[in-house]
Protein backbone atom coordinates (compact mmCIF):
# COMPACT_ATOMS: atom_id res chain seq x y z
CA UNK A 1 0.00 0.00 0.00
CA UNK A 2 2.92 2.55 0.94
CA UNK A 3 4.26 1.71 -2.85
CA UNK A 4 1.53 2.37 -4.30
CA UNK A 5 0.72 5.59 -2.45
CA UNK A 6 4.62 6.43 -3.74
CA UNK A 7 3.82 6.16 -7.03
CA UNK A 8 0.93 7.68 -7.08
CA UNK A 9 2.50 10.79 -5.13
CA UNK A 10 5.57 10.44 -7.64
CA UNK A 11 3.39 10.54 -10.95
CA UNK A 12 1.44 13.98 -9.53
CA UNK A 13 4.71 16.05 -9.00
CA UNK A 14 6.24 14.68 -12.21
CA UNK A 15 3.72 15.16 -15.04
CA UNK A 16 1.86 17.90 -13.08
CA UNK A 17 3.56 19.74 -10.26
CA UNK A 18 6.80 19.95 -12.33
CA UNK A 19 5.70 21.40 -15.20
CA UNK A 20 3.21 24.26 -13.98
CA UNK A 21 6.29 25.34 -11.46
CA UNK A 22 8.69 25.31 -14.50
CA UNK A 23 5.68 27.44 -17.14
CA UNK A 24 4.56 29.49 -14.00
CA UNK A 25 8.73 30.13 -13.40
CA UNK A 26 8.99 31.62 -17.33
CA UNK A 27 5.66 33.06 -17.10
CA UNK A 28 6.74 35.55 -13.88
CA UNK A 29 9.76 36.15 -15.11
CA UNK A 30 8.84 37.11 -18.73
CA UNK A 31 6.03 39.56 -17.77
CA UNK A 32 8.19 41.45 -14.78
CA UNK A 33 10.60 41.80 -17.76
CA UNK A 34 7.78 42.95 -19.83
CA UNK A 35 5.71 45.48 -17.61
CA UNK A 36 9.45 47.00 -16.30
CA UNK A 37 10.16 50.39 -16.12
CA UNK A 38 14.03 49.42 -16.70
CA UNK A 39 13.34 47.24 -19.96
CA UNK A 40 11.19 50.37 -21.55
CA UNK A 41 13.72 52.80 -20.82
CA UNK A 42 17.36 50.54 -21.34
CA UNK A 43 16.12 48.26 -23.98
CA UNK A 44 15.64 50.74 -26.86
CA UNK A 45 18.02 52.95 -26.39
CA UNK A 46 20.88 49.71 -26.28
CA UNK A 47 19.21 48.64 -29.67
CA UNK A 48 19.53 52.26 -30.95
CA UNK A 49 23.28 52.01 -30.15
CA UNK A 50 24.13 49.31 -31.96
CA UNK A 51 22.20 49.81 -35.18
CA UNK A 52 24.58 51.83 -36.83
CA UNK A 53 27.33 49.50 -35.88
CA UNK A 54 25.34 46.37 -37.19
CA UNK A 55 24.91 48.30 -41.02
CA UNK A 56 28.45 49.21 -41.06
CA UNK A 57 29.43 45.78 -39.94
CA UNK A 58 27.54 44.47 -42.79
CA UNK A 59 28.62 46.45 -45.36
CA UNK A 60 31.73 45.70 -45.04
CA UNK A 61 31.49 42.33 -44.98
CA UNK A 62 29.76 42.64 -48.32
CA UNK A 63 33.02 43.20 -49.67
CA UNK A 64 34.35 40.00 -48.84
CA UNK A 65 34.31 37.59 -51.64
CA UNK A 66 34.22 34.58 -49.40
CA UNK A 67 31.20 35.04 -47.36
CA UNK A 68 27.96 33.02 -48.99
CA UNK A 69 25.54 36.06 -50.50
CA UNK A 70 22.57 36.20 -52.77
CA UNK A 71 24.67 37.98 -56.15
CA UNK A 72 22.25 40.95 -56.46
CA UNK A 73 21.96 41.79 -52.93
CA UNK A 74 26.14 41.83 -52.49
CA UNK A 75 26.00 44.22 -55.76
CA UNK A 76 23.67 46.65 -53.46
CA UNK A 77 25.40 46.20 -50.18
CA UNK A 78 28.65 46.99 -52.62
CA UNK A 79 27.78 49.75 -53.91
CA UNK A 80 26.12 51.62 -50.53
CA UNK A 81 29.55 50.30 -49.10
CA UNK A 82 31.35 52.09 -52.16
CA UNK A 83 29.79 55.50 -50.96
CA UNK A 84 31.66 57.85 -49.02
CA UNK A 85 28.66 59.11 -46.60
CA UNK A 86 28.28 55.80 -43.91
CA UNK A 87 24.78 54.61 -42.72
CA UNK A 88 25.88 56.37 -39.36
CA UNK A 89 26.39 59.50 -40.41
CA UNK A 90 23.48 59.57 -42.99
CA UNK A 91 21.00 58.73 -39.81
CA UNK A 92 22.51 61.73 -37.71
CA UNK A 93 22.15 64.01 -40.83
CA UNK A 94 18.86 63.58 -41.79
CA UNK A 95 17.50 63.09 -37.88
CA UNK A 96 16.79 60.01 -37.67
CA UNK A 97 19.24 58.62 -34.94
CA UNK A 98 17.61 62.20 -33.36
CA UNK A 99 14.57 60.58 -33.38
CA UNK A 100 15.19 57.05 -31.91
CA UNK A 101 16.77 58.27 -29.41
CA UNK A 102 14.42 60.91 -28.40
CA UNK A 103 11.21 60.48 -29.83
CA UNK A 104 10.97 56.26 -29.22
CA UNK A 105 12.96 56.48 -26.45
CA UNK A 106 11.08 58.50 -24.93
CA UNK A 107 7.30 57.33 -25.46
CA UNK A 108 8.27 53.85 -24.43
CA UNK A 109 9.83 55.43 -21.22
CA UNK A 110 6.43 57.70 -20.75
CA UNK A 111 4.75 54.15 -21.28
CA UNK A 112 6.74 52.69 -18.94
CA UNK A 113 5.97 55.30 -16.04
CA UNK A 114 2.02 55.14 -16.48
CA UNK A 115 2.32 51.04 -16.44
CA UNK A 116 3.83 51.35 -13.04
CA UNK A 117 1.89 54.29 -11.68
CA UNK A 118 4.40 57.11 -11.76
CA UNK A 119 2.26 59.14 -14.09
CA UNK A 120 -1.46 59.37 -14.59
CA UNK A 121 -3.12 57.43 -17.74
CA UNK A 122 -3.40 59.44 -20.90
CA UNK A 123 -2.61 59.49 -24.32
CA UNK A 124 0.65 58.90 -25.23
CA UNK A 125 1.56 59.69 -28.82
CA UNK A 126 4.75 58.33 -31.11
CA UNK A 127 5.22 61.61 -33.31
CA UNK A 128 5.87 59.35 -36.60
CA UNK A 129 5.88 62.72 -38.70
CA UNK A 130 10.01 63.19 -38.03
CA UNK A 131 10.45 59.91 -39.37
CA UNK A 132 8.69 60.85 -42.68
CA UNK A 133 10.73 63.82 -42.81
CA UNK A 134 14.23 61.82 -42.17
CA UNK A 135 13.33 59.29 -45.22
CA UNK A 136 12.26 62.27 -47.43
CA UNK A 137 15.48 64.46 -46.26
CA UNK A 138 17.56 65.72 -49.31
CA UNK A 139 20.22 63.66 -47.63
CA UNK A 140 18.45 60.43 -47.66
CA UNK A 141 17.94 61.53 -51.97
CA UNK A 142 21.44 62.20 -52.02
CA UNK A 143 22.80 59.03 -50.40
CA UNK A 144 20.40 56.76 -52.64
CA UNK A 145 21.35 58.36 -55.75
CA UNK A 146 25.15 57.60 -54.84
CA UNK A 147 24.10 54.13 -54.10
CA UNK A 148 22.38 53.77 -57.81
CA UNK A 149 25.45 55.49 -59.38
CA UNK A 150 27.58 53.05 -58.06
CA UNK A 151 25.89 50.15 -59.88
CA UNK A 152 26.24 48.64 -62.99
CA UNK A 153 24.60 49.88 -66.21
CA UNK A 154 21.26 48.00 -66.99
CA UNK A 155 21.18 46.01 -69.51
CA UNK A 156 17.80 46.25 -71.83
CA UNK A 157 15.80 43.78 -69.48
CA UNK A 158 16.77 45.45 -66.40
CA UNK A 159 15.90 48.88 -67.56
CA UNK A 160 12.35 47.72 -68.50
CA UNK A 161 12.15 46.13 -64.90
CA UNK A 162 13.06 49.49 -63.40
CA UNK A 163 10.20 51.64 -65.22
CA UNK A 164 7.64 48.96 -64.22
CA UNK A 165 9.07 49.63 -61.05
CA UNK A 166 8.59 52.62 -61.25
CA UNK A 167 4.92 52.78 -62.83
CA UNK A 168 3.67 50.09 -60.69
CA UNK A 169 5.51 50.68 -57.34
CA UNK A 170 2.84 49.71 -55.11
CA UNK A 171 3.70 45.95 -56.51
CA UNK A 172 6.62 45.64 -54.25
CA UNK A 173 8.79 43.69 -56.42
CA UNK A 174 12.30 43.41 -56.44
CA UNK A 175 14.77 46.18 -57.39
CA UNK A 176 16.97 45.30 -60.19
CA UNK A 177 20.99 45.80 -58.82
CA UNK A 178 21.59 47.94 -61.59
CA UNK A 179 21.60 51.85 -62.92
CA UNK A 180 19.39 53.02 -65.07
CA UNK A 181 20.43 55.63 -68.42
CA UNK A 182 18.61 59.19 -67.55
CA UNK A 183 16.34 60.67 -65.07
CA UNK A 184 15.10 57.24 -64.87
CA UNK A 185 17.19 57.08 -61.80
CA UNK A 186 15.66 60.19 -59.94
CA UNK A 187 12.73 58.58 -60.58
CA UNK A 188 13.65 55.56 -59.16
CA UNK A 189 15.01 56.75 -55.85
CA UNK A 190 11.56 58.92 -55.53
CA UNK A 191 9.75 55.87 -56.45
CA UNK A 192 11.88 54.26 -53.23
CA UNK A 193 11.64 57.02 -51.00
CA UNK A 194 7.62 57.18 -51.56
CA UNK A 195 7.19 53.73 -50.89
CA UNK A 196 9.79 53.57 -47.50
CA UNK A 197 6.56 56.56 -46.29
CA UNK A 198 3.84 55.79 -48.21
CA UNK A 199 1.95 53.55 -45.14
CA UNK A 200 3.47 55.28 -42.22
CA UNK A 201 0.88 56.94 -40.52
CA UNK A 202 1.50 60.75 -38.82
CA UNK A 203 0.95 59.64 -35.12
CA UNK A 204 0.30 56.25 -33.30
CA UNK A 205 -1.65 56.18 -29.80
CA UNK A 206 0.23 53.56 -27.41
CA UNK A 207 -2.95 54.14 -25.49
CA UNK A 208 -6.00 53.55 -27.69
CA UNK A 209 -8.87 51.96 -26.20
CA UNK A 210 -6.48 50.68 -23.71
CA UNK A 211 -9.37 50.90 -20.94
CA UNK A 212 -7.11 52.64 -18.05
CA UNK A 213 -8.76 55.04 -15.75
CA UNK A 214 -7.56 58.45 -15.75
CA UNK A 215 -5.54 58.23 -12.66
CA UNK A 216 -2.16 56.41 -11.37
CA UNK A 217 -2.72 52.66 -11.39
CA UNK A 218 0.51 50.68 -11.06
CA UNK A 219 -0.84 48.36 -13.84
CA UNK A 220 2.81 46.69 -13.22
CA UNK A 221 2.44 45.54 -9.96
CA UNK A 222 -1.51 44.15 -10.50
CA UNK A 223 0.28 42.53 -13.25
CA UNK A 224 2.96 40.91 -11.14
CA UNK A 225 0.87 40.23 -8.02
CA UNK A 226 -1.40 38.00 -10.09
CA UNK A 227 1.63 36.42 -11.76
CA UNK A 228 2.84 35.07 -8.39
CA UNK A 229 -1.02 34.11 -7.62
CA UNK A 230 -0.30 31.02 -10.25
CA UNK A 231 2.35 29.90 -8.11
CA UNK A 232 -0.30 28.15 -5.68
CA UNK A 233 -1.24 25.87 -8.79
CA UNK A 234 1.81 24.43 -8.58
CA UNK A 235 2.01 24.84 -4.83
CA UNK A 236 -1.18 22.75 -4.07
CA UNK A 237 -0.33 20.19 -7.22
CA UNK A 238 2.75 19.79 -4.86
CA UNK A 239 1.32 19.49 -1.47
CA UNK A 240 -1.30 16.92 -2.73
CA UNK A 241 1.50 14.69 -4.32
CA UNK A 242 3.85 14.88 -0.97
CA UNK A 243 0.36 14.12 1.07
CA UNK A 244 0.12 11.46 -0.72
CA UNK A 245 3.80 9.88 -1.09
CA UNK A 246 4.80 11.22 2.30
CA UNK A 247 4.62 8.75 5.34
CA UNK A 248 5.51 11.56 7.87
CA UNK A 249 6.27 14.99 8.72
CA UNK A 250 9.63 14.77 7.59
CA UNK A 251 8.92 12.67 4.38
CA UNK A 252 6.31 15.58 3.50
CA UNK A 253 8.44 18.44 3.24
CA UNK A 254 11.52 16.36 1.92
CA UNK A 255 9.34 15.40 -0.99
CA UNK A 256 7.78 19.25 -1.30
CA UNK A 257 11.64 20.69 -1.12
CA UNK A 258 13.28 18.12 -3.72
CA UNK A 259 10.10 18.87 -6.38
CA UNK A 260 10.75 22.45 -5.56
CA UNK A 261 14.26 22.56 -5.93
CA UNK A 262 13.85 20.25 -9.43
CA UNK A 263 11.13 22.37 -10.90
CA UNK A 264 13.02 25.51 -10.05
CA UNK A 265 16.39 23.66 -11.40
CA UNK A 266 14.79 23.25 -14.78
CA UNK A 267 14.10 26.46 -15.33
CA UNK A 268 17.06 27.65 -13.95
CA UNK A 269 18.89 25.40 -16.25
CA UNK A 270 16.65 26.41 -19.55
CA UNK A 271 16.93 30.00 -18.87
CA UNK A 272 20.89 29.92 -18.62
CA UNK A 273 21.31 27.90 -20.96
CA UNK A 274 18.95 30.30 -23.24
CA UNK A 275 20.95 33.09 -22.22
CA UNK A 276 24.33 31.14 -23.92
CA UNK A 277 22.49 29.52 -27.01
CA UNK A 278 21.39 32.98 -28.10
CA UNK A 279 24.09 35.11 -29.16
CA UNK A 280 25.82 31.62 -30.16
CA UNK A 281 23.29 31.16 -32.36
CA UNK A 282 23.76 34.38 -34.62
CA UNK A 283 26.60 32.36 -35.72
CA UNK A 284 24.32 29.89 -37.07
CA UNK A 285 23.63 30.28 -40.91
CA UNK A 286 20.01 28.65 -42.26
CA UNK A 287 20.23 29.80 -45.73
CA UNK A 288 23.00 26.47 -46.38
CA UNK A 289 19.75 24.53 -45.24
CA UNK A 290 16.79 26.17 -46.14
CA UNK A 291 16.17 28.29 -49.93
CA UNK A 292 13.99 30.18 -48.17
CA UNK A 293 16.25 32.24 -46.35
CA UNK A 294 17.66 34.94 -47.99
CA UNK A 295 21.43 34.35 -48.23
CA UNK A 296 22.64 37.80 -46.96
CA UNK A 297 20.98 37.12 -43.56
CA UNK A 298 23.89 34.78 -42.44
CA UNK A 299 26.17 38.25 -43.04
CA UNK A 300 23.75 40.08 -40.67
CA UNK A 301 23.64 37.06 -38.51
CA UNK A 302 27.59 37.72 -37.69
CA UNK A 303 27.03 41.80 -36.51
CA UNK A 304 23.81 40.81 -34.41
CA UNK A 305 25.42 39.27 -31.05
CA UNK A 306 25.32 42.44 -29.72
CA UNK A 307 21.68 43.23 -30.12
CA UNK A 308 20.83 39.31 -29.35
CA UNK A 309 23.26 40.08 -25.84
CA UNK A 310 20.45 42.81 -25.09
CA UNK A 311 17.39 41.11 -25.42
CA UNK A 312 18.75 38.12 -23.27
CA UNK A 313 19.87 40.51 -20.67
CA UNK A 314 16.61 42.44 -20.39
CA UNK A 315 14.10 39.06 -21.32
CA UNK A 316 16.42 36.06 -19.83
CA UNK A 317 17.95 37.61 -16.30
CA UNK A 318 14.19 37.84 -14.85
CA UNK A 319 13.41 34.46 -15.35
CA UNK A 320 16.83 33.40 -13.83
CA UNK A 321 16.12 35.75 -10.57
CA UNK A 322 12.66 34.12 -10.14
CA UNK A 323 13.94 30.49 -11.37
CA UNK A 324 16.74 31.01 -8.85
CA UNK A 325 14.34 32.49 -6.12
CA UNK A 326 12.24 28.91 -6.47
CA UNK A 327 15.12 26.72 -6.08
CA UNK A 328 16.20 28.79 -2.58
CA UNK A 329 12.71 27.86 -1.45
CA UNK A 330 13.12 23.88 -2.56
CA UNK A 331 16.45 24.22 -1.17
CA UNK A 332 14.89 25.26 2.63
CA UNK A 333 12.21 22.90 2.53
CA UNK A 334 14.44 20.25 1.76
CA UNK A 335 16.86 21.37 4.94
CA UNK A 336 13.46 21.76 6.98
CA UNK A 337 12.52 18.18 6.68
CA UNK A 338 15.67 16.96 8.50
CA UNK A 339 15.11 19.05 11.88
CA UNK A 340 12.19 16.64 12.55
CA UNK A 341 13.03 13.69 15.43
CA UNK A 342 13.23 10.40 13.44
CA UNK A 343 10.45 8.45 14.88
CA UNK A 344 11.29 6.00 17.25
CA UNK A 345 11.43 2.64 16.30
CA UNK A 346 8.70 0.29 17.55
CA UNK A 347 10.71 -1.74 20.55
CA UNK A 348 10.24 -5.72 20.17
CA UNK A 349 9.45 -6.95 23.62
CA UNK A 350 12.08 -9.50 25.08
CA UNK A 351 11.58 -13.38 25.51
CA UNK A 352 11.20 -14.85 28.79
CA UNK A 353 13.44 -17.83 29.37
CA UNK A 354 10.97 -20.86 30.21
CA UNK A 355 10.78 -21.27 34.14
CA UNK A 356 11.86 -24.51 35.14
CA UNK A 357 8.98 -26.10 37.07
Amino acid sequence: MNQTRTILGLLIMIFFAIPALFGIIWAVGLTQAVVSQKMLSELPQEIIAEIPNLVDGVLLAAKDENIDMHPESRIWLQAAAGVAQSPKELLEETGLNSWLQKELSGTLSTVGDILNGRTEARNVWLDLRPLKQALNHPAMERYLLQVVEKLPVCTPEQAELWKEKIQYSERGDDLPPCRPEGTVSIDAVASIRNELSRDIPDQVDFFKNSGLPNRKVNVAKVVMSFTYLLFLIPAVLIIIGALIAARSKSHFFRWSGGVTLIGGGLALGMATLLKQIIPWSTNFHPVKYSPHWLEWNNVVGDHMQGIALIFTRHLVAPVIAVAGAVCVVGLLLFAFSFTFNKEPEASIPATQPPQVG
